[in-house]
């Protein structure tokens, strides 16, 4: 094998690295954002459960709550995209959330596969460069028997 030939196949293997790491830095975010809508939904359905006319604290920044009493639950307003929000009805919105976090499970899927190819795709450079390596060093072998 030949060093410009090793360095090929270690620029391609620190390249699909860099992809992994970045896939896999999406996948975190994913995470992030389908933990995010799992905890609203436990929310409301907390919210819910409690009933009219219970007394909740509601966060007002980080360090600040304010006490404030249930009231009807039977409308939701929820984030429909950049800025904008819609109401929606309590059953309504459950689902809304529900899809969106499926959405976002099968976009992770999808990750996790182009992960999976980026590692069957090293696996293949160094099953090559292996291959190389032994035919290179049968050919110095033959060589030497020859001479």
């Amino acid at each position: 094998m030949v060093n410009g030939e090793v360095i090929d196949i270690n620029e391609a293997v620190r390249a699909y690295i860099a992809q992994i790491e970045g896939l896999r830095a999406e996948i975190g975010k994913l995470d992030a954002t389908i933990a995010t809508l799992r905890q609203s939904l436990a929310t409301l359905k907390g919210l819910k459960t409690l009933g009219e006319g219970k007394t909740v604290l509601v966060p007002v920044g980080s360090i600040a709550q304010v006490e404030m009493k249930v009231e009807k639950m039977d409308k939701v307003v929820v984030s429909v995209g950049q800025n904008i929000s819609a109401e929606l009805e309590y059953d309504e919105a459950l689902k809304y959330i529900e899809n969106e976090i499926q959405k976002l499970l099968a976009f992770r899927l999808v990750l996790e596969q182009a992960i999976a190819e980026l590692y069957a795709k090293i696996e293949d450079l160094i099953a090559e460069a292996q291959k190389s390596g032994e035919e290179e060093v049968k050919e110095e072998e033959n060589e030497e028997q020859n001479e």
